[in-house]
């Protein structure tokens, strides 16, 4: 192959290369970045006021029933402590056995309704899913719009320029 040819070849294969990043850069840099902050979206939606007050329903009553199995242990007890002079050592036992079984008992309830994994926790997370779920498909729809192909969350953003955020229009859309 001739220089000349080898050198236009070259030259060709350059072209065409600068042209391919030049193209990815300008597409780069047309690339828009939104940001929402999803807890203040979340806290405005009637739907999570709802959800509040049924979760503030379910401790309540929840609460109040333990409660109830708190003082009547306590009250037990209190019998207990008063009359274990005069028992005889089966029936202290008995009664100690007893006390045992209602401590536990009530352990084991507060655990299941307010412990870590517990029916609170559960009961939260099924009433915030679909409110979660609608916002998320409120900020794709926005963002779709606006030309945006990427949200974060306001809190993860460390400097942006306030044209970015895509919170109150969120809003707006989630209210139509």
């Amino acid at each position: 192959m001739k220089p000349s040819a080898l050198l236009t070849r070259s030259l060709f294969m350059l072209a065409a290369v600068v042209l391919l990043f030049g193209t990815a850069e300008a597409e780069a840099a047309t690339d828009k970045t939104g940001v929402v902050d999803v807890s203040r979206i979340i806290q405005q939606m009637p739907e999570t006021k709802k959800a509040e007050n049924i979760l503030k329903s379910t401790t309540s009553q929840w609460g109040k029933t333990l409660e109830g199995m708190q003082k009547e242990f306590q009250t037990s007890a209190a019998n207990y402590e008063k009359s274990k002079a005069s028992m005889n050592s089966s029936t202290k036992k008995q009664k100690e056995n007893e006390l045992k079984t209602k401590l536990q008992a009530i352990q084991k309830y507060e655990q299941e309704k307010f412990g870590r994994g517990g029916a609170l926790e559960k009961k939260q997370s099924e009433l915030m899913k679909p409110i979660q779920q609608k916002v998320m498909a409120a900020i794709k729809k926005v963002a779709q719009k606006e030309g945006f192909s990427l949200v974060i969350e306001k809190q993860a953003m460390i400097y942006g320029d306030n044209s970015l955020d895509l919170t109150l229009k969120v809003i707006d859309q989630l209210n139509k």
